[in-house]
């Protein structure tokens, strides 16, 4: 399926719903100390590569008024939790995720492994038009660009990679965490229609970081290796 065909997936589940669903909504709600006002992302332990932290004011910005647009529909007291805007970023290739196991070698390994993997790849550029909310509450902008190959060349070059890689170019903004009610739920599927034709602007990929995530949505991060791709 091609990257279209995959962000479509996402708007036909989405739109399928009258509100959502407590179960799917407890998949992100486990990212999440619920008791802390505002909710906060827990802590856990990530190695991943990826773009951005923090994006370029341009696309920062507009990224940050989906976010008020979609907050201003939601009803009193709904938690919402939203990334902050200098971690916002594209994640390229997952070398390790909470509960999988990589040797410690392995895992400082990654940044030559990286090196040699990329080293060759010339900078490209990501293109994001309209947003989608998936069916557990993850509020995305919809990212576009040609990087299937690098990520299948990344999965040869680190075999001991985490098995579960995104097919998407997307950037998450925030997770809705509670059902909104019916009335709500279809002025945020107006909203989410209205922008697919929205183009809110490129990045261009010519740097990669290998970071060691803390806590989720990058909230507690360390910067283990920075990696340039060709001019």
């Amino acid at each position: 399926m091609d990257l279209k065909g995959r962000y479509l997936q996402i708007h036909q589940r989405f739109s399928a719903l009258k509100d959502f669903e407590l179960e799917s909504l407890a998949q992100s709600r486990e990212l999440f100390n619920l008791d802390a006002n505002p909710v906060t992302p827990r802590s856990f332990e990530v190695w991943t590569s990826l773009a951005g932290l923090p994006l370029p004011q341009p696309l920062t910005s507009r990224f940050q008024r989906i976010v008020s647009n979609v907050e201003a529909i939601l009803p009193a007291g709904t938690r919402f939790y939203k990334v902050p805007p200098a971690n916002y970023h594209w994640e390229l290739f997952i070398i390790k995720r909470p509960n999988e196991i990589v040797a410690a070698d392995q895992l400082l390994q990654v940044a030559k492994l990286l090196q040699s993997g990329l080293r060759q790849q010339p900078s490209f550029t990501l293109s994001y038009q309209g947003f989608l909310i998936t069916v557990d509450g993850t509020v995305i902008v919809s990212g576009y660009g040609e990087f299937d190959s690098l990520r299948q060349q990344l999965r040869q070059q680190i075999p001991f990679a985490s098995k579960r890689q995104s097919e998407l170019g997307h950037i998450s903004l925030g997770r809705i965490l509670d059902p909104v009610g019916q009335s709500c739920f279809i002025q945020l599927k107006q909203l989410v229609e209205e922008s697919q034709n929205q183009f809110y602007g490129e990045f261009k990929i010519d740097q990669v970081k290998y970071v060691h995530e803390r806590q989720w949505y990058m909230e507690a991060w360390e910067l283990v290796a920075e990696l340039r791709l060709q001019d």
